[in-house]
């Protein structure tokens, strides 16, 4: 009974738990809690589990020090299933437990905590996910923490974080990128979180990525494109919504909505046919950010059928609608001289959005 299945079963709340007060009553404290996910002694409940949430300093102590005594399978599952829980209910606050989880002894846990980490941009955290990303002996670990270090480039650039912090991040992630004996894996993310920078050579960066010979590194590529905010890149990354491959189709469809394409629409209308439910929800993610007449009706014919995940994804996109877009379609990006360089000239791989759709090339 002691093994993922049980694990992901027990922590669901039941509907009534959010109705009283918006989050549930423990039975236990973080001690008693512990000890009997130590022991086994019994069936814990959501309700039980919501202990780990907003933890007291006094009571993540408690949780660092009889953590390592839960078995690792139950540690694996405990973690993989909150984080999980979390992303769905705004109730749960897991950081402080998640910062005991990042120093497990077993990787998987590790990499679930960092990725269950993903919001968080406390400085406390910059030094041991920096620690992580350079020294940690499992690339995975490494790879999610290039991943999570991207909330500190973000918030630098929004001038939410000292400077002097964001560029800590941003210098760990350039070591990573100009170190060629980095696995890809780990470079990919770190190209993706140094996207959100303004630095110069980081658009050098991209361009590289995107024209190398490794798929993973040209689809990170594009998941920095849209990133950037750049509009220089719409010409790409709309040519890419043809691209045989799916997660290059998947991920320049997402971007072709951050970057606000309205020239591809026609095409991600298209894409909402795809054989590949990956390209169908990146699709659906994007129309929502362009909104318009036509993006509006197909989404609100996918609220109808009968895949609940498209239907929510649909639901979703509509709401995205309402702040992105207008019942016009006009954007929040003033689109004026937008496909244009710095100097007011076109950039040279903008040309994909001066021609036609079928002539935006092929993928033989």
């Amino acid at each position: 009974m002691h093994n993922k299945d049980y694990y992901t079963t027990f922590i669901r709340l039941k509907p009534e738990d959010d109705e009283e007060e918006g989050f549930p009553k423990p039975r236990f404290s973080a001690q008693e809690l512990m000890q009997h996910l130590v022991n086994r002694t019994e069936t814990l409940t959501g309700e039980d589990l919501f202990v780990l949430s907003d933890l007291s300093r006094q009571d993540a102590a408690i949780v660092r020090q009889e953590w390592p005594l839960i078995p690792t399978k139950q540690r694996q599952a405990l973690v993989e299933s909150l984080v999980e829980l979390a992303k769905e209910n705004i109730d749960w606050h897991l950081g402080r437990f998640l910062r005991v989880a990042i120093d497990d002894s077993d990787e998987t846990v590790r990499r679930t905590a960092v990725d269950g980490l993903w919001e968080e941009k406390e400085n406390d955290l910059l030094g041991p996910l920096t620690q992580m990303l350079q020294h940690d002996p499992s690339e995975q670990v490494r790879a999610a923490a290039a991943g999570a270090l991207g909330a500190y480039v973000l918030a630098g650039e929004l001038d939410e974080l000292d400077a002097a912090l964001a560029m800590r991040a941003e210098e760990a992630l350039l070591a990573i990128l100009n170190n060629a004996e980095e696995p890809i894996s780990i470079q990919a993310r770190a190209l993706e979180s140094i996207a959100y920078s303004g630095e110069t050579g980081v658009r050098q960066l991209i361009e590289d990525s995107y024209y190398s010979p490794d798929e993973e590194l040209r689809i990170s590529a594009l998941v920095a494109m849209g990133r950037s905010a750049d509009s220089r890149w719409r010409g790409l990354v709309r040519a890419e919504l043809q691209n045989p491959s799916t997660r290059m189709r998947a991920e320049a469809a997402r971007a072709c909505g951050e970057l606000e394409i309205k020239k591809a629409e026609a095409n991600l209308l298209i894409l909402l046919q795809d054989e590949a439910q990956e390209v169908r929800l990146a699709a659906i993610f994007a129309l929502g950010r362009l909104g318009g007449k036509k993006a509006r009706e197909a989404l609100r014919a996918i609220t109808q059928d009968d895949d609940t995940v498209e239907a929510e994804a649909a639901d979703a996109a509509l709401e995205d609608m309402l702040f992105f877009g207008t019942e016009e379609g006009d954007t929040l990006v003033d689109e004026e001289g937008a496909d244009e360089g710095e100097d007011g000239d076109f950039a040279p791989w903008d040309t994909a959005d001066e021609v036609d759709d079928d002539e935006l090339g092929r993928y033989e």
